[in-house]
């Protein structure tokens, strides 16, 4: 599948390394074909039928949810339209439920509501508020639409579509439409989420003398908030181990052969 992929070099954010693919086309029905065509032909998902929409979010291989962007209650059937073609259960962003009321409060996805921990999630006009991107960052893979190019659920997606969701949801529908379905059964294959890879060495990694803690500059630390690519001889003079709190100058530099 030709792709076009998100500009910038991708790093592990809320929801892990995602892929941040954009399907390419010179037509929205292009577009939609080809993700169409990665999920089946390329990652072997599957499709279910005869799925109850409110099912638990949180036992569904499946997840749908719209946002925001859904302009009213009578756009909300896309997403339930959606859902059914699928094989999915039904969420939302919180103010989708607490605001607009498009779906009792229950079932909003996020960090204090359902977590969605399976294969494939939609989220359909979802800008990607931090407390929804830690509600789905277990999902396998995290399918977006949104109409604004700078949405930051395109970040934290691994395939993203830039359009309108009344022209982009309609044509995904019928795509999913055509497909073979599968009886759900449980338990449902798990697929991976996708591998992060390994960066390539740019300095030397050092070792904790207290507690063998391994500082690997191409990593950093996020729990030190020390962002990747931190060479660690340009780390803080009062930079502590994060394990056991050895001074800088109890660390050792590791030899590579190739060093």
């Amino acid at each position: 599948m030709a792709v076009a992929r998100l500009k910038g070099d991708p790093r592990i954010g809320i929801t892990g390394m995602r892929k941040r693919i954009f399907p390419d086309g010179d037509t929205m029905k292009e577009k939609v074909h080809k993700l169409v065509q990665q999920l089946v032909e390329v990652e072997r998902f599957k499709f279910y039928k005869d799925v109850d929409i409110n099912s638990l979010m949180a036992m569904a291989p499946i997840g749908v949810s719209g946002g925001r962007g859904v302009k009213d209650k009578e756009t909300w059937h896309l997403i339930e339209d959606l859902a059914k073609a699928a094989g999915a259960s039904i969420g939302s962003s919180r103010p989708a439920a607490e605001t607009l009321k498009y779906v009792p409060v229950q079932r909003y996805v996020g960090m204090s509501g359902q977590k969605f921990k399976g294969n494939l999630y939609f989220a359909i006009g979802i800008s990607g508020a931090i407390q929804h991107l830690k509600g789905i960052k277990d999902a396998s893979r995290i399918i977006a639409i949104n109409k604004s190019k700078k949405a930051p659920i395109f970040s934290h997606c691994d395939y993203g579509i830039v359009g309108d969701l009344e022209e982009v949801v309609p044509l995904l529908i019928e795509e999913l439409n055509a497909l073979s379905k599968e009886e759900l059964t449980f338990p449902y294959p798990k697929i991976k989420k996708a591998p992060i890879p390994r960066p390539s060495r740019i300095g030397p990694q050092y070792v904790c003398l207290g507690c063998g803690y391994k500082y690997v500059p191409e990593e950093g630390n996020k729990d030190a908030d020390i962002p990747p690519e931190t060479l660690f001889e340009h780390l803080d003079p009062e930079f502590t181990c994060p394990d056991c709190g050895e001074a800088k100058d109890r660390f050792i530099k590791l030899t590579f052969r190739n060093n």
